[in-house]
């Protein structure tokens, strides 16, 4: 069982020993747990087949926990796991991915109106029933209705870095076993998008039967769906479906095209190889003779020589929607220098456990200088987010200290000094000016009313936008991408107001945020807004889900040149400055 499951297990965990009401120190036990063990570089498994004793050593695993781990690692089950699941109806559990549900309130809709799944909760809304409940009432059901909506959407479907870490760990196995002399992530995964259906691989191997054989045997298998010569399909115990597809190699790369997608992509494809008299399909680009029909293969061994036998330079795979690419690739109209990874060259919001992070200042700037960064900021929350333990004017002078004290002692980076500081309901900032104005950065982010309507809510971010301290908006859109749904925002204006005030938007990585998303990165883009790429991290583990802001900012079109830490640092700062 990898660290991810066990992670997920624990939090379940605590999530039902919350519904039971269960003591809040034991809860906390198991929430914490579940964080360090997913910022674990190792696997458990790894540690305890190596040195067991170890797994005690980690921060918040005691002796009944080490316990737990050991049967986790060694049976792929916790009993203790399953017996507390048998107490609730299948899908209850289910509802805390709602926006708005937490275990407190989930528990009392179930004891009071028999709640057990979300067409449960649904009809309750529908019928009003939430309203005889205390603290419930109208507008907590148009909330939730518009919530369970929401949610439906996204159903069945996992977050970009979920998707990302589980398709790691397949290829990391199948490349263990030497059977391939190809392996390539495929579909709606290599495109970058947010949210994944199932995960695609192609390979080409000597043997495909071997080959099959080897990935049916996969340790995070959960059943066999099917298998064959050439496709099989399993479903992992985390819920997931992995198809794995074997090409003959000379015809690799029209399948990775053919199976990248999208299917509106694809669509464009075939139509613009039929109007040049030629056919393009899964197994490569063909001319296609008028008179007899004969069918000669001109390309398929690479994707480049693909979309040069159509008429057009290579595709960068997070373009690949249909939104236009296609003509801007067969014009040479492509972005010259989509920003990548490679290009940044820190990272500007940043908690630590002054307020709700989890490493102090000191382990955060060690951590981004091993990664190779000029420069980050520390950026704890203000005063309005009381849990997180927001800083108010007084302690927030103190932290500034407290952060050039401890990275004046730490030569090769420099740390910035910030907040990222509350827009109150009617634009306000939570921290008075002759504060912020000591801070080398102010990232303004809204934390509360999200359900403001449009013109109000547009009003209230320009207002915060009017301050000349600030230098980031954080989060725009305040979603959370199976969970809570954009603010109601004119898009358009909040990015023109970034634009004329010399701030920059930010893609924010943190949880289950990418915020911006890809369509808003390129309206932001089209508008002349300058944006930036940060992880929001709380913990050292997170500072590696920048790369999802990256991917996010390749799928808007974005270059180097329009984000704001590609510069080094003194070009940074100076472009920082309003």
């Amino acid at each position: 069982m990898e660290n991810r499951e066990i992670s997920r297990i624990f939090d379940q965990i605590a999530d039902v020993l919350e519904l039971k009401d269960e003591n809040v120190f034991r809860i906390r036990a198991y929430r914490t747990a579940a964080q360090n063990v997913l910022g674990l570089s190792r696997q458990l498994s790894e540690i305890y087949e190596k040195a067991p004793e170890e797994l005690g050593n980690i921060p918040g695993i005691g002796k009944d926990l080490k316990e737990k781990i050991i049967e986790m690692v060694t049976t792929g089950k916790l009993k203790y796991h399953k017996d507390l699941l048998k107490e609730f109806p299948q899908g209850f559990l289910d509802l805390l991915n709602i926006s708005g549900l937490g275990p407190k309130k989930l528990k009392k809709l179930k004891d009071v109106l028999g709640v057990k799944d979300v067409e449960d909760l649904e009809k309750a809304c529908k019928e009003k029933k939430l309203e005889a409940i205390e603290g419930m009432g109208v507008k907590t059901q148009e909330k939730l209705l518009e919530a369970i909506a929401y949610y439906k959407k996204q159903a069945g479907r996992m977050l970009l870095p979920e998707a990302a870490q589980e398709a790691s760990e397949i290829m990391s196995y199948l490349e263990r076993s030497e059977l391939f002399t190809k392996l390539e992530i495929a579909g709606s995964l290599r495109r970058g998008k947010e949210t994944i259906g199932d995960i695609d691989i192609l390979a080409a191997a000597p043997s495909a039967g071997k080959a099959m054989d080897y990935f049916a045997r996969y340790p995070g298998m959960a059943s066999v769906i099917a298998k064959g010569e050439t496709k099989s399909s399993l479903l992992l115990r985390t819920g997931v479906q992995v198809d794995l597809r074997v090409i003959d190699s000379p015809l690799f790369g029209a399948a990775l095209v053919y199976f990248t997608g999208s299917q509106g992509h694809n669509i464009k494809l075939r139509t613009l190889a039929k109007n040049k008299g030629r056919k393009v399909s899964e197994y490569g680009v063909f001319t296609v003779d008028p008179k007899t029909g004969k069918e000669k293969l001109i390309a398929a061994k690479t994707e480049k020589e693909v979309y040069v036998a159509l008429g057009m330079e290579w595709i960068p795979p997070e373009l690949r929607e249909d939104t236009g690419e296609i003509e801007a690739a067969m014009s040479g109209k492509l972005p010259a220098s989509l920003v990548e990874l490679e290009h940044l060259k820190g990272d500007l919001h940043l908690h630590t456990t002054a307020t709700d992070g989890r490493n102090t200042i000191e382990e955060m700037i060690h951590a981004a200088k091993e990664k190779g960064y000029e420069y980050i900021a520390i950026t704890d929350h203000s005063k309005h987010v009381k849990v997180a333990n927001g800083l108010d004017e007084k302690a927030l002078i103190k932290h500034i200290e407290n952060i050039r004290k401890i990275s004046g002692k730490i030569k090769g980076i420099k740390v910035l000094t910030g907040v990222e500081v509350d827009i109150l309901k009617e634009g306000d900032l939570d921290i008075e000016d002759d504060v912020l104005k000591e801070l080398d950065i102010v990232i303004a982010s809204v934390h509360s009313y999200f359900q403001m309507d449009m013109e109000a809510q547009t009003d209230r971010v320009l207002k915060a936008l009017d301050n000349k301290y600030v230098n980031v908006l954080a989060h725009p859109s305040g979603r959370l991408i199976t969970q809570r749904s954009p603010m109601q925002l004119d898009f358009d204006k909040v990015f023109e107001g970034a634009r004329d005030r010399g701030i920059f938007l930010e893609i924010n990585t943190h949880g289950k945020r990418i915020d911006l998303n890809d369509v808003h990165c390129r309206r932001a883009k089209e508008i002349g807004a300058k944006v930036v790429i940060n992880t929001d991290a709380h913990e050292i583990s997170h500072l590696g889900q920048i790369v999802f802001g990256v991917i996010a900012a390749r799928r808007g079109w974005i270059e180097k040149k329009d984000v704001l830490n590609t510069k080094p640092l003194g070009g940074m700062l100076k472009a920082l400055k309003r």
